[in-house]
């Protein structure tokens, strides 16, 4: 079984200055309260080191610890890209959704045009 920390899920909260190929991700993990009885969560932060440069801020990626820390900060890479942030797919049906209602993408692509035509007539 991996340990805590091996591979985990988390959300892109901050972009390294120094370093712009990394980012700190924030993970979420269940703590029991055992006088409550009753389940927490407790934040972690990571910095991980991302190979390309396509990760913004509120995205949620899937990370991965290195097997030697790059720097004694950067412990984990960036695996998996999950979700970009604004754009919602329902994973069953794989379409885009705002809120709880599916998007028509021939409405959306009528609107785009319709934006177009109209920055067009007033410039």
């Amino acid at each position: 079984m991996a340990s805590w920390g091996s591979i985990v899920i988390g959300q892109v909260v901050k972009r390294g200055v120094v370093r712009t190929d990394t980012v700190k991700v924030r993970c979420l993990r269940l703590k029991l309260d055992t006088y409550l009885n009753k389940y927490f969560n407790s934040r972690k932060h990571y910095w991980a080191i991302e190979k390309e440069d396509k990760c913004e801020i509120g995205d949620i990626i899937l990370i991965e610890r290195l097997p030697k820390k790059l720097t004694p900060l950067v412990s984990h890479e960036i695996k998996h890209h999950v979700f970009k942030l604004g754009s919602v797919v329902d994973p069953v049906t794989g379409k885009r959704c705002r809120a709880t209602e599916f998007i028509d993408e021939a409405a959306r692509e009528l609107e785009v045009q319709q934006i177009e035509e109209t920055a067009k007539q007033a410039s």
